[in-house]
């Protein structure tokens, strides 16, 4: 990627260090499945739907960005 700008890099690359990167997981809820972004514990932000039923993108529940809370379970191996 090329960036063409007047600045100084170093003012464009300020704080590039810092950035965290966003916990982002797969679930599936209510056979739904979905990738969210960790917020707390049994709590997320849904980032995307990766269903392939058309009925799930109408759900007003599972709209990217809608807070959902979920439990979490564990299989075992």
């Amino acid at each position: 990627m090329i960036i063409y700008t007047p600045l100084y890099l170093e003012l464009v690359l300020e704080g590039l260090e810092d950035m965290k990167e966003p916990k982002i997981r797969q679930i599936e809820l209510d056979g739904v499945p979905l990738v969210i972004e960790d917020t707390g514990p049994g709590q997320g932000r849904v980032v995307k739907l990766l269903s392939t039923n058309p009925r799930d993108y109408l759900r007003a529940d599972l709209c990217p960005g809608t807070e959902i809370k979920f439990t979490q379970q564990w299989s075992k191996p």
